[in-house]
């Protein structure tokens, strides 16, 4: 178990490194997830994340790949709150938690580096403002990134406000675990124990009505193949997921062709599920040169469904002073030809 430091233009990255060779590499801008080698059936590491080849590039697009979003993830409609007005930077709406700054494109403090020997670790801090963004109290997040010797890698974020405000934050790292990003995630395999989804109308906000999954492109409760699904749904998949409570992992992904399989296993009540279809942008560069396509990957992000204040079945995303909620996630990879 090890932690490899390199900087470049400013920017500080971090690979936890297992002593079967997979490792994770996060920055501290926007404390994101820029990598993770895992090995095929053929025993060949690969990075199964989207991540950009120049870190400067995360600021510059501000596109989210693999960052941590905060202090709310998702749209919040009208961009307000009780009385507070929220930054408007998605029209009129609310988006990943305004722009004043933007969370996700700001240098986070290491906090401490975590080493044993099942286990390599990193705690990042960041501090936002009572008033940024419009959100009231300044609040402490910090994310907790470990990693061990059995493939489990695990984020965890912490929230404590000194006023009562509004915390929801998840990941948003794309996966393509065939190790090749220029294959698309249509023939993966993922499985949701989910039996409502949150509906959303012709604008891609929550109407807050949670439809059932059956008989609809959003049952994944059996594991079926990503790209059929997409292909009934307009627009692709953008949607949240009420997960059920289970004692094993709600979420797999799996890639057939490689044997690389991720599971989810979170506390959060929700998954909000992106396809990236239509994302089409040629000036990106991503693993390796290849530029961002429709499908070329799949997000898989825990949290409470988006615009949660405005519908009260969504669950409360309000946390009170001083007293501080964690989301966890446990993200376990495996190789299906291990023996």
């Amino acid at each position: 178990m090890k932690i490899i430091e390199h900087q470049a233009n400013g920017i500080n990255y971090y690979t936890l490194v297992n002593n079967h060779h997979m490792s994770v590499t996060v920055m501290d801008w926007g404390a994101t997830v820029t990598a993770i080698k895992t090995h095929d059936k053929d025993g060949k590491f690969a990075n199964v994340v989207l991540g950009f080849d120049e870190g400067e590039d995360y600021i510059t697009y501000q596109s989210f790949f693999g960052a941590t979003i905060a202090r709310v993830a998702g749209v919040i409609k009208k961009a307000k709150w009780r009385n507070y007005e929220l930054t408007q930077n998605a029209g009129e709406n609310h988006l990943n938690g305004g722009n004043m700054p933007q969370i996700a494109f700001e240098p986070w403090f290491l906090e401490r580096k975590l080493q044993t020997s099942e286990q390599v670790g990193l705690v990042m801090q960041y501090i936002t403002l009572d008033g940024e963004n419009g959100y009231p109290g300044t609040m402490t997040i910090t994310a907790d990134f470990i990693l061990d010797n059995n493939g489990k890698f695990t984020i965890s974020y912490t929230g404590k406000s000194d006023k009562t405000t509004l915390f929801n934050p998840t990941n948003h790292t794309y996966f393509n675990l065939s190790g090749n990003a220029e294959s698309l995630i249509n023939h993966d395999i993922l499985k949701i124990n989910a039996d409502e989804y949150a509906a959303l109308n012709k604008h891609n906000l929550p109407t807050g009505k949670l439809p059932w999954v059956t008989d609809s492109p959003f049952d994944f409760r059996d594991p079926r193949e990503v790209g059929p699904q997409i292909a009934k749904i307009k627009g692709g998949l953008r949607h949240g997921f009420v997960l059920n409570k289970t004692p094993y992992p709600q979420v797999e992904l799996f890639d057939r062709v490689s044997g690389r399989k991720v599971t989810l296993r979170t506390n959060a009540p929700a998954l909000v599920v992106s396809s990236a279809t239509n994302y089409r942008d040629d000036r990106y560069r991503l693993n390796g040169g290849k530029p961002m396509r429709s499908q070329l990957g799949l997000a898989l992000m825990p949290q409470v469904l988006p615009d949660a204040i405005h519908h009260r079945e969504f669950g409360s995303i309000i946390i009170e002073p001083n007293v501080p909620v964690t989301y966890q996630t446990a993200y376990q990879f495996s190789n299906i030809y291990d023996v």
